[in-house]
């Protein structure tokens, strides 16, 4: 995709002199939770939100507007609401807005005291319980609670899976002031040797702080957090029931024999364990071998070794590194989608017949041992596939942190306009070396609302999905669903994309922070048609069929139905390497380019790709209520684009 300079994004993301239609975004929705077959008052913040009705996409929830104040919502949920988390949004003659978490748990529920600052001012709390509320700029919340010996406590503070800012750092205390276990980001598990009573302290990490660093706290047995977990970590493929469980001791030259394909369930336990495997390989086997851990929601760090094991005449055994399989995610992080995982995953090929041993470890696993630390092992035959994301492009393509310098993370919906093209962004993750073309489509579209063809094409990792508008398209807000569909082993395959969406903006000015996103529990879209778009920009290409080191022509026209007839800067979009590609001008006087591609440097393999123009228009427009000056985005049809198979001579 098209990324801008950090010039160009300071001076469409944080200058006064462009107006932008209204855009309904949600903040916070506080609180961010409550108990199944309960009623709450809810207190929504955000932008652009006015003459909007707040939705969950779970028909379990019924909203009703405080009739004294439009920004709180009393909300009832039913009692056959299953715990877990839901999406919260607003739509209304704005569009629709960006979601927010709300949780939905099982036990009772109250708030966090602002006052209970201190130690002595501590919230005694009873167990199990949830709590609710905010933690305060610098400074840290207080709770007291009665401990019984023997009794395990656990402490589960959620705030990333809610949409939160807050990075929890949990303390335990006793009554002389001792601290007696203290985490991050994770449970904090204590087992009393006797009667006591307990103090809790909770803070932000950084002792960041405020609305937007909310949290509901979990607190009592273990069995009570099984039934509150967390989501982890999506998984696209989910691994199979586990055929076996391992067998201790199996290390070293203890090695568990097995014969693969096949599935092993297994504990990185106790602290610094290493759990390895045996298997007879022919010269050619290949296997795929995977370790499902981290993605499971447990805080782990899978490494995996295949090493060939040989004996020499005094019959003493030597190992000899085969492959060595790291971090190896389903897609490598992105501001819009953040796929990463340590789980590993690879392909391993016998070189020659022999005996191999497989390894695994927790390189986090140093310091503290626990039962919790679990994985799988798959060991399988290679099975190609594919999954799909789709997240909105936004007018300045969001970036990641590693990008550069500044980080710059808008959070939109896809709200359309009258005759607009708005683009959706569809990343591929490929399984086992799958490298297929992929087609695009999407479904339950309303009327006057249609998607253009579009084609990830072979080894490419992302796509773009064009949804026009029709000039007369009705107002209109709801779910549609994005499919990708595929041949995978000579067999026809589609899936549905999961959407995605980043949680938080920030621009180049703001303090640095890694982006999150998180996936929505579908792609909401809305028709409005408070101001219709006026210009349509048009492309055609000169030749459908070119080959690899050809240069292609196209045809870039405007068509200026608002007798504006402002300049537009176009550029070429819709493969990886086009990074770079030139810009040019569509002036006032002709309305009508010409732009070529030179496709040799891209290096395409023989396929069916798309691609499509961006264009940049600055323009007036009324937003509410006054003329102003826009940055708009127009966006071109999409165009097949075939490339020839080599002539050899």
């Amino acid at each position: 995709m098209t990324r801008p300079s950090l010039s160009l994004l300071a001076l469409l993301l944080t200058s006064p002199a462009f107006a932008q239609w209204p855009e309904p975004k949600l903040t916070v929705v506080s609180p961010s939770g409550a108990q199944a077959g309960t009623s709450v008052s809810i207190l929504a913040t955000g932008t652009d939100l006015e003459d909007a009705d707040l939705q969950f996409f779970h028909p379990g929830f019924v909203a009703i507007r405080d009739a004294k104040d439009p920004k709180k919502w009393s909300v009832e949920i039913s009692k056959n609401v299953p715990p877990g988390c839901y999406d919260a949004r607003f739509a209304g003659k704005n569009g629709v807005s960006n979601p927010r978490r709300f949780e939905v748990g099982s036990l009772p529920e109250t708030e966090a005291l602002p006052k209970a600052v201190t130690k002595q001012e501590a919230q005694e709390i009873t167990l199990p319980s949830v709590v609710r509320g905010s933690v305060p700029k610098q400074g840290m919340l207080w709770f007291k609670m009665t401990a019984v010996r023997g009794q395990e406590l656990v402490f589960d503070c959620h705030a990333n899976s809610l949409d939160s800012r807050l990075e929890p750092a949990l303390s335990l205390f006793d009554t002389q002031g001792r601290e007696l276990a203290g985490v991050r980001n994770k449970p904090l598990r204590w087992t009393p040797e006797a009667d006591a009573t307990l103090w809790l302290s909770l803070r932000d990490f950084i002792n960041n702080g405020g609305n937007e660093h909310f949290f509901r706290l979990y607190a009592g047995s273990p069995g009570e957090l099984k039934k509150a977990e967390a989501p982890a970590l999506p998984l696209f493929w989910p691994p199979p029931a586990p055929s076996f469980v391992e067998q201790e001791p199996n290390d070293g030259a203890k090695a568990q024999p097995i014969v693969p394909p096949v599935e092993i369930a297994g504990e990185f336990y106790p602290t610094r364990d290493v759990d390895a495997f045996k298997f007879e390989a022919k010269k050619g086997d290949v296997w795929w071998m995977e370790v499902y851990s981290e993605r499971f929601g447990v805080p782990t760090h899978p490494r995996l070794v295949v090493e060939r094991l040989s004996s020499d005449k005094e019959g003493k055994q030597t190992a000899q590194d085969a492959i060595l399989l790291e971090d190896a995610p389903p897609f490598a992080g992105d501001a819009d989608f953040n796929g990463q995982h340590f789980d590993p995953s690879g392909r391993f090929e016998a070189k020659e017949e022999g005996t191999y041993r497989v390894q695994v470890r927790d390189i986090n696993n140093a310091i503290e041992p626990s039962h919790a630390r679990r994985y799988q092992l798959s060991i399988r035959k290679p099975g190609p596939d594919f999954a799909l994301v789709a997240a909105v492009l936004t007018p300045t393509p969001n970036k990641t942190f590693k990008d550069f310098t500044g980080a710059a993370i808008q959070v939109r919906a896809a709200n359309i306009r009258p005759a607009q093209v708005f683009p959706l962004r569809v990343l591929a993750l490929r399984r086992d070396g799958f490298e297929g073309a992929i087609s695009l489509e999407a479904f339950d579209l309303p009327p006057g609302l249609t998607a253009e063809p579009s084609i990830i094409g072979l080894k490419q990792t992302e796509g773009t999905l064009l949804l026009r508008a029709a000039v007369g398209a009705a107002p209109w807000s709801g779910s549609i669903r994005i499919t990708g569909t595929s041949l995978v082993g000579g067999a026809q395959r589609k899936h549905a994309a999961r959407a995605s969406t980043p949680v938080w903006e920030s621009t180049v000015t703001e303090f640095i922070e890694p982006p999150r996103s998180r996936f929505m529990d579908a792609m909401v879209c809305a028709i409005v048609d408070d101001a219709p778009f006026g210009d349509t920009l048009l492309a055609e290409r000169e030749a459908a069929d070119v080959g690899a080191t050809e240069k292609v022509k196209f045809r870039l026209k405007v068509d200026h139905k608002s007798g504006e007839a402002a300049p537009v800067k176009v550029k070429v979009m819709g493969l990886a390497g086009l990074e770079k590609a030139k810009e040019t001008e569509i002036a006032i006087k002709d309305a009508s380019a010409e732009y070529e591609v030179d496709l040799a440097p891209l290096k395409l393999l023989p396929g069916d790709y798309t691609v499509w123009f961006r264009g940049e228009q600055k323009v007036k427009r009324e937003v509410k209520g006054k003329a102003s000056e826009m940055n708009v985005v127009l966006c071109s049809n999409s165009l097949s684009l075939k490339i020839k198979e080599t002539q050899k001579p």
